[in-house]
């Protein structure tokens, strides 16, 4: 194939790919064309031909009628709709057929009815079955819940009178007619626990009401006051508020130092207290508190933690493995020694000198068995202490001026035990050190050979 056999071949494909191209996108453009034209005439057809019709009715004057007649039908619909939704309905309260008022709502009538039978439950032979019917309420004046039940009561037609009811704890208890007497009553009693910046009330939350009642529910004043203070209904809760500053103490952190000396101490960062602002809601009940709590707390500075570095660095030999035992020299920093120990008959243990007060520290992880004076008349350890590592090994802390961990505590290796003293059979202060595995007696030397 020649060169120019090769142009002919890329020449017939491309015209002939941009034709079908061409026809196609035309294709697709003549059937959108057509889908449009469809769509808006559907959508054009009704006011087109709403507008054919009214231009027809206005030529013929009688065909407009029956276009308007069914626009001015639902114009009246939505007219009497609307208006008749905007009139309230109100309930028309009535008494063995005598209307006494109008209430709102269902709501409001079934409170009215509650309070009437409240208010005669004192009367055994009263019965008040208030009914209602639902009216327009076009320039109606509605009643409250307690002015309809003194209408209903006026109704009922019984022996009735003015008076006050005393609600306690919202349950009608009293009806009494001294209403004014027994308001100047309970205000002297709670004076008596006023004061500046207090909040004072009933225990047992009062509520006195005036209204219509029956007289035969009526309770004599006098009796009425014996009643409240014989039922220890008249008790006062005062409520105060009070704001205090409290200190709020550091914290002591305490931080691992491999460049400080074992058992030495060094304070980096010096501990501040803060301090908080707190307001507290106090209680009390003639007299008696009976509740105190914080209702608002401010913080007015932030503690300063005190940071301490503790040292772990050992010296050289002061730490020893023996089997599986792997243990720490328990007075660190410290390698003088009076005497080792000299088994199996002579001296038991290995004496560290050490000044008074030094700390002697637990040599494995381990629990106390005993913690406390040794006695005996000639050989006393004078207070020691004894940990079982509970590996087979044992260790005994001997001399101490005073130990600080107890019988059946656990301790952990360079845990705090106690501080080398002299008391028991000493001539000077030292830590008395004794080894024990399955319960003989090893001499220290072997653990610690480098001391």
């Amino acid at each position: 194939m020649t060169f120019g056999d090769v142009l002919y071949f890329v020449g017939f494909h491309v015209e002939y790919t941009a034709v079908r191209v061409g026809r196609g996108t035309a294709f697709w453009l003549r059937e959108l064309a057509r889908a449009l034209v469809q769509l808006l005439a559907v959508v054009l057809r009704p006011p087109v031909r709403a507008a054919a019709d009214f231009r027809a009715a206005l030529i013929h004057p009688h065909r407009l009628v029956g276009l308007l007649l069914p626009l001015a039908a639902g114009a009246a619909l939505v007219f009497y709709v609307r208006t008749t939704l905007a009139q309230p309905f109100v309930l028309r309260v009535e008494v063995g057929g005598q209307t006494v008022g109008y209430l709102p709502g269902e709501q409001a009538f079934e409170a009215a009815r509650a309070d009437v039978q409240a208010r005669i439950s004192g009367a055994a032979d009263w019965d008040i079955q208030p009914e209602y019917t639902l009216v327009w309420g076009a320039g109606v004046q509605t009643m409250t819940e307690r002015e309809t039940a003194d209408a209903i009561l006026r109704a009922a037609g019984g022996d009735i009178t003015e008076g006050t009811a005393v609600y306690i704890d919202g349950t009608l208890r009293y009806i009494t007619t001294e209403g004014d007497h027994l308001r100047r009553c309970l205000y002297a009693v709670r004076q008596l626990w006023q004061t500046e910046g207090v909040q004072t009330d009933f225990v047992h939350p009062l509520r006195l009401v005036d209204g219509i009642y029956p007289a035969v529910a009526v309770t004599p004043y006098g009796t009425l006051l014996d009643a409240l203070r014989d039922s220890r209904l008249l008790q006062v809760k005062v409520t105060r508020y009070e704001t205090v500053t409290k200190e709020l103490p550091f914290e002591t952190q305490t931080v691992e130092d491999a460049d400080l000396d074992f058992g030495k101490t060094e304070t980096v960062q010096a501990g501040q207290s803060g301090s908080e602002q707190v307001t507290s809601e106090i209680v009390t009940v003639d007299g008696a508190v009976v509740s105190c709590q914080a209702v608002d707390v401010q913080l007015l500075q932030a503690p300063v933690p005190e940071i301490i570095h503790r040292g772990t660095r050992l010296k050289s030999g002061m730490i020893g493995k023996l089997g599986t035992g792997s243990f720490l020299w328990p007075v660190p920093g410290y390698s003088g020694i009076s005497r080792w120990a000299n088994l199996p008959y002579g001296h038991r243990g290995v004496d560290i000198t050490a000044p008074y007060g030094t700390p002697i520290y637990a040599a494995d992880a381990g629990t106390v068995i005993a913690a406390q004076w040794h006695n005996h008349p000639t050989a006393s350890w004078g207070y020691y202490v004894e940990i079982d590592h509970g590996n087979g090994y044992k260790t005994l802390y001997g001399h101490m001026s005073s130990f600080v961990v107890q019988t059946g505590q656990t301790v952990t290796k360079g845990q705090l035990i106690g501080y080398v003293g002299a008391t028991g059979t000493a001539t000077g202060n030292h830590c008395h050190f004794e080894m024990y595995y399955n319960n003989a007696l090893i001499s220290a030397r072997n653990v610690f050979p480098d001391i």
